[in-house]
């Protein structure tokens, strides 16, 4: 019965996913949908006979030794897919040539292909790696390394021969995550095994050792790894266009992942401290604090990406404050008060639960651990939160207009006291629904407390959460210019743009905006006169300009500048 339901389940994803991408290469090209669909399949195909026939060409490398079932398959995977693999390329030759090679589907296809082949010949050059620097060649992984690579190579060179549009620029960011989250998860492990062999010295073999094989496979992790990120990221991704893409990747992947890696490591830290100065533990100080090689390990990696990532973030050669610093701002503050309000909520329902249940009774036998957890993840967030808020409301109180105008500051407190408040509401029901049974039942006591005491800690915490920063907007509406429009920078008459020119105006546009704060739109144009802007001439343009609303048309001699009236 589960096999059917898995099938069932398999074919209905399948299908989800044809129907997406056949709507997603519809929209973007000019046939129809069973042009996408024939698109879809064909450019599957390929991608299919491209895993087959580099699966086959590598198991043939440990062919002698492999059973009988084994050699079938690759040789079934090199009979069938080298020729087909040759048929499918061919047709798809002929396809992009009669399309001029603006197919979107060819984009799709490398994109997925490329990412196929970095992550399964990085996993096999890992394990060829660890295997080599123990002393032994294992021809398996490295034929795993060799073949994929090369499709790899392929797919990466083809790429990188054409503009990277919007859907090869997700190669870019997705071959960059995938180096800095192995990069990292190596990294955090090969200095914890080089820790742990040093803690152990210390307290003299007290604490079981890890090895030498532990920092081996993690060195030659982190070795492949990071030159996956670097080739990606420093060669190809940090020097691109900022768009929406990649300002999601810094701050997401970069510092919001290192901040939270870091923090956690600070909190292990701080929790051992605080049990052991609770008393909470039985063991010796060599098998209490036999984590502390992973704190020490996580907060440094992760304090490390998190000061990198920021540092590319806000690095900009304008010197006035924009929205790209107020999302970084407003980011590190909402992690620091996610983890505040978490660790203030725990330890109210820890300390209702130390009062309330039946092992208070037995003071002796109560576990602490509970409370002593919540409590270091209130001494990590909320330091954190209190120096990003207090930096965001000196400058709100320093230079009020531009923060009140700012749409990342309402974003981050409307959707804080509007989430905030909708779970205080719905921990509230549950807290009168509790209460209401246990009344009509007569069974309210203690223990009726203490089996409230999470709805009781998140009503409270949250809801309190939620209200003060439903009163911080109520103070920036009062103090905010009524129904005016964010005005431009002072002395600037222009308050609308359109940009008429080539592709990839975003950029600019985005500059534009959020130097002058005009309402900017790119149009781009379908003849042969496409050239892109640069946010330089179109802040001179308007600095020269006598009419608040002008279209900007970019030519080969310059922009030429049109007023208009709506």
């Amino acid at each position: 019965m589960l096999f059917l339901v898995g099938i069932v389940l398999f074919w209905v994803l399948f299908l989800a996913a044809v129907i997406v991408l056949i709507v997603f290469l519809s929209s973007r090209s000019k046939g129809d949908r069973g042009a996408a669909l024939r698109r879809f399949f064909q450019y599957g195909m390929l991608f299919l006979l491209t895993a087959a026939a580099a699966t086959g060409l590598s198991g043939l490398f440990s062919f002698a030794d492999a059973e009988t079932g084994y050699r079938a398959f690759m040789l079934s995977c090199v009979i069938v897919g080298a020729p087909g693999l040759a048929l499918a390329a061919l047709r798809v030759r002929r396809t992009l040539r009669a399309e001029g090679g603006e197919a979107p589907g060819w984009e799709v296809y490398l994109t997925v292909s490329e990412l196929a082949g970095l992550l399964t010949a990085g996993g096999g050059c890992i394990v060829w790696l660890f295997r080599l620097l123990e002393g032994r060649f294992d021809s398996a992984p490295f034929a795993v390394a060799l073949v994929w690579g090369m499709v790899w190579l392929f797919h990466h060179m083809t790429a990188a021969r054409r503009v990277r549009s919007v859907r090869l620029e997700w190669g870019v960011i997705l071959g960059s995550l995938a180096g800095l989250a192995a990069a990292a998860g190596f990294g955090v492990a090969l200095l914890e095994s080089v820790l742990q062999r040093g803690y152990d010295a210390v307290w003299g073999g007290r604490v079981l050792a890890g090895g030498e094989g532990a920092v081996l496979e993690s060195a030659a992790g982190l070795a492949v790894s990071g030159a996956v990120w670097m080739r990606y990221w420093l060669r190809l991704g940090r020097s691109g266009e900022r768009t929406p893409l990649w300002r999601g990747y810094v701050m997401l992947a970069g510092v919001v992942g290192g901040l939270i890696t870091g923090l956690a490591g600070v909190w292990n830290l701080t929790y051992r401290i605080l049990d052991w100065l609770a008393g909470g533990s039985v063991h010796p100080a060599g098998v209490h604090f036999s984590e502390l090689p992973l704190a020490l390990a996580m907060a440094a990696v992760g304090g490390g990406l998190w000061r990198y990532h920021r540092s590319v973030f806000r690095s900009a050669p304008d010197p006035v404050r924009t929205e790209v610093d107020r999302v970084y701002d407003y980011t590190v503050a909402g992690v620091g008060l996610l983890a505040a309000a978490g660790g203030a909520a725990a330890v109210l329902a820890a300390s209702i639960e130390a009062f309330t249940s039946p092992r208070f009774l037995y003071p002796a036998s109560y576990d602490r651990s509970a409370l002593i957890a919540a409590a270091a993840v209130l001494a990590v967030g909320g330091p954190l939160w209190q120096r990003g808020w207090s930096s965001i409301q000196r400058r709100r109180a320093a230079d009020p207009g531009p923060e009140l105008r700012s749409p990342n500051r309402r974003i981050y407190l409307v959707c804080l006291f509007g989430a905030g408040g909708l779970t205080a509401l719905v921990s509230l029901l549950v807290l009168v629904y509790d209460v209401l049974v246990s009344v009509m039942e007569q069974t309210l006591d203690a223990y009726t407390l203490y089996t409230m005491r999470w709805p009781l800690a998140l009503t409270a915490v949250v809801g309190l959460t939620a209200a003060y920063h439903r009163a911080v907007r109520r103070a920036d509406l009062a103090e905010a210019p009524g129904a005016d429009p964010p005005p431009a920078e002072p002395g600037r008459r222009v308050r609308s743009v359109v940009l008429l020119g080539g592709p990839d105006g975003g950029a600019a546009a985005r500059m534009v905006r959020e130097r002058t704060g005009a309402d900017v739109q790119v149009w781009e144009r379908a003849d042969a006169e496409r050239r892109p802007f640069t946010a330089e001439e179109v802040i001179a343009a308007m600095d020269s300009a006598e009419h608040p609303k002008l279209l900007i048309v970019a030519r080969p001699e310059g922009p030429e500048v049109i007023p208009y009236t709506e």
